[in-house]
């Protein structure tokens, strides 16, 4: 990664990556989450045992 650079490269790269991104809507984002959601096996995450 280049480190030496500049915030206003860095603006047109973002602005380049962002660009070639297929746009997708509010209501695809909410159905993906749901479905997500629902297709997720464990809700609760497992707790390590602690050692005392």
């Amino acid at each position: 990664m280049n480190y030496k650079i500049s915030f206003s490269e860095m603006n047109q790269l973002a602005k380049q990556a962002n660009s070639k991104k297929s746009s997708v809507s509010l209501e695809e984002m909410r159905k993906q989450a749901s479905k997500l959601k629902n297709s997720s096996a464990s809700k609760i995450k497992k707790q390590q045992p602690r050692d005392q």
